[in-house]
This record gives C-alpha cells, structure tokens and sequence, in this order.
C-alpha cells in the first residue's frame, strides 16, 4: 500500500481523485467531506515534498486535528495524540471501535499516530468521531 498523489502538479479534485479511487471510496472520500464540513472543519490540501505526496489537514480554524491521504486501498485519517494527552484515548469507548474498524497505531516518538482505512460508513463515523476527541481533548 503506498499513497498515490505523487504529481505536484495535479491537485487533488474531486475530478482527479475519480481517476484514482473506486466509486464506492469517491462515495466515502465525499461523505467524510460533508461529515467534517458539518463539523465546521475543513480541509487544506498541500503538496509536501518530504513524502512527495499530496496531503490534507483537517482542520478547526487554525488547530490541526488530523490528515487525508489517498492510498492505492482508498482513503485514510490519521490523527496524532502526544503522549500526555493517550491515556484519554486508550480511555474512552472509541478506542475499542478504533480496533473494530481495523485502524493502526504507530508510535513516532512522543506522538501516536491513529490510522484509520476508510472502508465503509462504520469507519467514517469512527474517524469522524476521532478528529472530534481531538478537538475537545485538553
């Protein structure tokens, strides 16, 4: 599996992403669009020549809650918790439905990086519902 908007030069549309993903993971990619913007989050697509990919921040006005990236597999979150704030996760009801909708955690220093596939409308709720524990964690 490896990300797949590699080209600078073509930014990420809806109409560019049709030639990349499945009909059912365009249909998801929009649903969690709609699901963020009703958040009142948004998102912010750049091209970051570290990983030579395109990526989005979700964001709440200016705070980073989490990123969009588009894979060969489809669309996944990734949201990052510090190692003070963890123990809230592991905590709350989410962290079961995280393991439940196949996500990954990735240690990556003092961070934890959640990586969530998005398959079906299950997962995007849990990944919606993660960038929303993000937001109201202190």
């Amino acid at each position: 599996m490896k990300p797949i908007l590699k080209d600078k030069e073509e930014f990420p549309t809806i109409e560019n992403l049709a030639s990349h993903l499945s009909p059912k993971n365009l249909d998801l990619y929009q649903q969690l669009l709609a699901e963020i913007h009703a958040c009142s989050f948004k998102e912010d697509w750049n091209y970051y020549n570290d990983g030579k990919t395109w990526l989005s921040k979700i964001l709440f006005k200016k705070k980073n809650l989490g990123w969009i990236s588009i894979w060969e597999t489809g669309v996944k979150v990734t949201v990052y918790f510090g190692e003070r704030v963890w123990p809230q996760l592991v905590a709350n009801e989410l962290f079961n439905k995280l393991e439940a909708n196949d996500a990954s955690i990735q240690k990556s220093g003092k961070l934890n990086a959640v990586l969530i596939p998005i398959q079906d409308e299950s997962s995007l709720h849990v990944a919606v519902e993660l960038v929303n524990l993000k937001k109201n964690i202190k």
